[in-house]
């Protein structure tokens, strides 16, 4: 009697699943249909992109952070531990970013580092081609001592500038050296 009792209730619970993992298919289905498949193809490059753009804010983050904490930059400041600060600060905030937006894949991680790197030596590039919005956002004087520490159209690492220019626009005669600057005042 005991087994008939707990045969039949199994059949029962059997027959309800099937009737809930039919509608969840279905609903998958419908699901899927809504989204056109090139834009399903293209969320997870779209995500790896997204992730470096998180890594370029929040490198412009921390250095607004940074600005927010101790004013304009030093230019006697020690441009390596300046560097290592601003990347301690952008890593923080996109750890947090990570969170915020589910990209915690390594590629993503990856993506969000070369964001960081390719933000923390060129930032200052758009600070020289858009000082009136840079005044805006951080200050006069903050855009002032930062177009005066680099120079434009650089890298800026650890206090040197590699000039882009003279790399992109060389001929393929004669091997590109770039020109080092260093910047102190």
């Amino acid at each position: 009697m005991a087994q008939n009792a707990f045969e039949e209730r199994l059949n029962r619970l059997a027959q309800s699943h099937g009737v809930r993992a039919e509608a969840q298919i279905e609903q998958a289905a419908a699901n899927r249909g809504r989204t056109p498949e090139w834009v399903r193809n293209l969320r997870y490059p779209g995500s790896v992109v997204g992730a470096c753009a998180l890594g370029i804010l929040s490198v412009a983050l921390s250095r607004y952070c940074m600005f927010h904490i101790n004013g304009v930059p030093d230019p006697n400041g020690d441009p390596d531990m300046t560097m290592i600060v601003d990347g301690a600060l952008a890593f923080a905030i996109a750890f947090v970013l990570r969170m915020a937006f589910l990209m915690t894949d390594k590629v993503h991680l990856i993506s969000k580092t070369v964001g960081i790197w390719i933000a923390l030596t060129t930032m200052h590039n758009l600070v020289h081609d858009f000082p009136d919005l840079w005044s805006a956002a951080f200050s006069p004087e903050w855009v002032e001592i930062t177009t005066d520490m680099t120079e434009p159209r650089t890298l800026y690492i650890r206090g040197f500038s590699f000039e882009l220019s003279g790399m992109l626009s060389s001929s393929a005669d004669e091997p590109a050296k770039p020109e080092i600057k260093i910047n102190r005042f």
